[in-house]
């Protein structure tokens, strides 16, 4: 995929619904929420597009040793919910804020914690070098765009909350178990873009 071609889709994304997501938030659409927001960060770097994906420190209490994409909650100095991925992603990975095209965010995900994570698109056409922040990050690898998009690839995993469960999708790869919102979020981007394809 050109460099045109992936800001072109990243433009019109946030337009295409996203059902999986839509039917996990009914599950849990009764808590109050906090603001979050996290990097859909994508760089180009060894001749392909690729995700940038975090796993977090075993020491964390909240999700703790899980993959994930950059970020976290708002901050009161954030002007936008842009700002409050950019800033995590700038804290936890050591790119800053400069390197990333952003597009509009994604409609919210919500967690059984609390939160509302918006997702944020962004786009880099290097490989910046990253410095993770050891009392989050205990790894930082690049899943593949193509595998990421391909919707064949994602299994599928039961989500269970106050009795109810639904199927939601898991992404194996390499030695990595990538479920959860983060699987969420990457299984919806996949399906944004088969829509985006079949109306492109």
């Amino acid at each position: 995929m050109t460099y045109n071609e992936l800001t072109h889709f990243f433009t019109q994304a946030a337009h295409y619904p996203a059902e999986t997501g839509r039917r996990r938030n009914t599950l849990l659409n009764n808590i109050p929420m906090r603001e979050a927001a996290v990097l859909l960060a994508v760089v180009f770097r060894e001749q392909q597009w690729q995700v940038l994906l975090t796993k977090r420190s075993a020491a964390l209490s909240n999700h703790a040793g899980q993959i994930a994409l950059a970020g976290g909650s708002r901050d009161q100095e954030d002007n936008s919910i842009t700002d409050t991925a950019l800033r995590e992603t700038w804290e936890e990975t050591g790119i800053q804020t400069q390197y990333w095209e952003t597009f509009a965010p994604f409609p919210a995900y919500y967690t059984p914690s609390g939160y509302a994570v918006s997702p944020i698109p962004a786009l880099c056409t290097t490989s910046p070098q990253t410095t993770p922040n050891s009392d989050e990050v205990e790894e930082i690898f690049y899943l593949p765009l193509t595998l990421a998009l391909d919707k064949s690839a994602y299994a599928k995993r039961k989500l269970q909350y106050s009795g109810t469960h639904i199927n939601t999708p898991a992404l194996p790869y390499l030695n990595y178990d990538i479920w959860g919102l983060t699987a969420m979020i990457l299984y919806d981007l996949a399906d944004r873009y088969s829509q985006y394809r079949q109306t492109a």
